[in-house]
């Protein structure tokens, strides 16, 4: 809520939205709310019976967290099971998945942020790599250019996949999504459904 914006109208916005749309930015988008948009959106939840994790979610977005905070929301997501191969064994961490493919003019470059155990996230970097290799190239002007930045990323991602802490990757994606970290920390089935998605 920006200086000079009517509050009432920012709370008749907030109050107009269905519960999905109002948990929605709760745990995902309420990042740079002012303090008193925060109040709103906090009093909304709390009106519904939404739960005071949810307020605490919106709490966690307009904050700046330590390494030590952001890892400790890391060490949640590393102790779930691989959503690829159902492994508990090995802590999970994150990758960069990147892949291009060209049919003649087009060339299409695909990008993903993947949660999974170090074997898994290897496996997906190399199948992103064959593929790039054989399909990448053939487009004219941008194959040959996707592809490296393809191949790149896919190599400096190997190389952090089997990180002994959480790498940079994990870090950015509990970042992007610490409001729902926080609401589901006490939950390990939400936290192992917010990892199995993956972002573009």
């Amino acid at each position: 809520m920006s200086k000079g914006l009517d509050p009432g109208q920012v709370r008749e916005y907030y109050q107009q939205l269905d519960n999905h749309e109002l948990m929605r930015i709760a745990l995902h988008d309420a990042a740079g709310l002012t303090p008193e948009a925060q109040e709103i959106v906090n009093q909304e939840i709390e009106k519904r019976n939404l739960g005071t994790a949810a307020a605490d979610a919106v709490r966690v977005q307009n904050k700046t967290h330590s390494l030590e905070e952001i890892d400790a929301y890391c060490a949640l997501a590393r102790h779930l099971n691989c959503p690829q191969c159902g492994s508990a064994a090995v802590p999970l961490n994150g990758a960069l998945i990147s892949s291009t493919i060209s049919v003649l003019i087009v060339t299409i470059q695909n990008k993903k942020l993947k949660i999974a155990c170090p074997g898994c996230l290897d496996r997906a970097n190399g199948n992103a790599i064959t593929t790039t290799l054989l399909l990448g190239w053939w487009g004219i002007p941008w194959g040959p250019i996707r592809t490296i930045q393809s191949l790149g990323h896919n190599n400096k991602s190997k190389t952090t996949n089997h990180e002994e802490g959480p790498n940079d990757y994990l870090r950015n994606f509990v970042m992007a999504n610490i409001g729902a970290f926080e609401m589901y920390k006490n939950n390990k089935a939400q936290l192992q459904q917010l990892i199995s998605v993956a972002l573009e």
